[in-house]
């Protein structure tokens, strides 16, 4: 059996990557759009076009009803939704097809990788438990880490262009390649280090070919991403932004400890984790840093153990590796805050490739004194363990609720779950339990789309006034134009001050001038306050913008007086 296996040839092995993939991620295929999907995806205007493509390399990820906004920068990703969308639509079922396929080729690519180190058969194992483990199936699941699986993807491509000696004949393909890898994601930079690494390892004569090659593309991307984010980074995005030096450095081995029992042990996992500890423990500090310098200990052990046993090549395999791993972990210890979770299993992606190469070449020192055969059937077993987990997990991703509450049940304070959550009572119309949810969220931790689930659930209560303060309590944290929509229905509602409200008006429109619902109910105010030629005005300037009710249009350009139901209440436009 293990002879037929070292005789696989490439488009064998990457059918058993296709079918393992597809068997273990299938579940996850029926998932609805959910969470970020609708800000970078449903809702994205500029996304539903392909003839905004300058648009996705000039500007950030998120929209926020009149401009892509954020602190992000990953064009590639955006670029890739933009073209499902174009021939697919708001079909969730094209984006977990191709983010499967994408996944299943860079593990497919990744035992291309191992193999020219360790062989058919130990790199096979490894990356098959790289494809399966349950801490990359929100890759697979998760629509928004389509950054995530196009980064290693093209990364991991330009590796293996390195290692197989294609710098001579292909130089352009490998810079492509990694080009690619760090327009879809920030952290595709590590990919150019590691290739610079292996270079300066084992052909050091082609270091500078490819730093050469490298010089235009970086300044091409330094160039975009300031015009796109400029130097705007992440503030208030989770609670470990908030700490100190000394509070990040008393999570940090927590956050290590993490990776570490959930690479061993898969069971509960969450979207994201936000624990903080910025006080010094034993249970949450001390304990926790132990257990990681055991951890540490072992692999120097291991380290120590290729040096003495294996040959000097094979040693640098180990040193690659472990660089690999360091560099993929060192981004996430949250020593410099900017980052928006605690931990997050993602996070791991890069990091759990170098660690299994790491494993790889130790396993390369340990003789074998019974049948070798014996050794596959624990590994199909563990594989098959593994691929069953992430196929459970899928489940979890069938709504946006189910996988609110699973989170939740993970993690009990997680307040983006409870944000979640609320949004699915307010769209069932349970805005009770959406208020409490939402009040439950913004308590743990304030943020801008917890602000709005309550004001939203407030709003439909007919509790205006404390609506319209969650709202500018919101502004706080962001800006979107969904905050001016609803505070100028709350306005057109409330009003009792013709200018006062009309200010708030003035202000909305300042900020989102193409927002054809904000000139809509602008018309409707002017035209209830009999203002007959601004009410014009601004329903000619709506219905270039969006689609407006025919018969409203029709109306204030006629001086027909109507009434439109408002929250409620009806208005009469003189």
């Amino acid at each position: 059996m293990l002879e037929k296996i070292k005789k696989l040839k490439v488009w064998q092995i990457a059918i058993v990557f296709a079918v393992i993939g597809v068997a273990t991620y299938f579940t996850g295929l029926s998932g609805a759009f959910q969470n970020d999907d609708f800000h970078q995806v449903v809702d994205n205007t500029p996304v539903h076009s392909i003839t905004n493509l300058p648009t996705f390399f000039t500007s950030s990820t998120f929209f926020n009803g009149e401009k892509m906004t954020g602190v992000y920068y990953r064009p590639l990703m955006t670029t890739t939704f933009s073209l499902i969308y174009t021939f697919f639509g708001a079909n969730p079922l094209p984006y977990h097809l191709i983010q499967l396929a994408l996944f299943i080729a860079g593990a497919f690519i990744l035992c291309l990788v191992f193999r020219c180190f360790f062989g058919t058969i130990l790199a096979l194992a490894l990356s098959l438990v790289f494809l399966v483990h349950p801490l990359n199936s929100q890759i697979v699941f998760s629509i928004p880490t389509m950054q995530d699986a196009l980064f290693f993807f093209f990364g991991i491509s330009a590796l293996w262009l390195v290692i197989n000696n294609k710098m001579e004949d292909r130089p352009w393909t490998v810079v492509a390649c990694l080009t690619l890898a760090v327009f879809s994601k920030e952290s595709g930079v590590l990919f150019a280090i590691l290739a610079l690494l292996y270079l300066f390892w084992f052909k050091r004569e082609k270091v500078i070919t490819l730093l050469k090659y490298m010089v235009l593309p970086v300044v091409l991307y330094l160039i975009l991403r300031n015009v796109a984010v400029g130097s705007a980074i992440i503030d208030h995005a989770a609670p470990i932004n908030d700490l100190s030096v000394v509070g990040r450095l008393f999570t940090a081995p927590s956050v290590m400890l993490f990776y570490i029992a959930k690479f061993l042990y898969p069971q509960q996992l969450s979207l994201g984790y936000y624990w903080t500890y910025p006080e010094f423990s034993v249970e949450h500090v001390l304990i926790p840093l132990a257990v990681d310098l055991l951890a540490i200990g072992l692999f120097v052990y291991l380290g120590f153990r290729v040096h003495s046993k294996m040959s000097k090549d094979k040693f640098k395999y180990f040193l690659f590796f472990a660089a690999w791993t360091v560099m993929g972990l060192a981004l996430y210890m949250q020593i410099i805050p900017g980052l928006d979770f605690t931990a997050c299993e993602t996070w791991f992606y890069f990091a759990m490739a170098g660690l299994l190469g790491m494993i790889g070449t130790a396993l390369l020192t340990i003789k074998i004194r019974f049948r070798s055969e014996w050794l596959l059937m624990p590994v199909i077993v563990l594989i098959a363990i593994l691929g069953v987990r992430s196929s459970l997990r899928g489940m979890d991703y069938k709504s946006q609720y189910k996988l609110a509450t699973v989170d939740l049940s993970v993690s009990p304070d997680n307040y983006a779950a409870m944000c979640n959550i609320s949004q699915y009572l307010i769209d069932g119309g349970k805005y009770d339990e959406a208020i409490s949810y939402a009040r439950r969220s913004v308590g743990v931790f304030p943020m801008l789309s917890n602000n709005i689930n309550l004001g939203v659930a407030l709003q439909y209560k007919g509790k205006y006034d404390e609506a319209m303060n969650v709202y500018h309590q919101a502004l706080k944290y962001g800006n979107t134009s969904i905050i001016y929509e609803n505070l100028s229905l709350i306005h057109l509602v409330t009003s009792t001050n013709y200018y006062e409200t009309k200010q708030n008006f003035q202000t909305a429109l300042n900020e989102y001038p193409h927002d054809y619902k904000i000139w809509l109910y602008y018309a409707i105010f002017e035209g209830a306050s009999n203002v007959t030629s601004e009410a014009k005005t601004a329903i000619s300037k709506a219905v270039t913008l969006g689609p407006i009710p025919q018969v409203i249009y029709d109306n204030i350009m006629q001086d027909k007086p109507f009434t439109v139901p408002i929250l409620g209440k009806n208005i009469l436009v003189k």
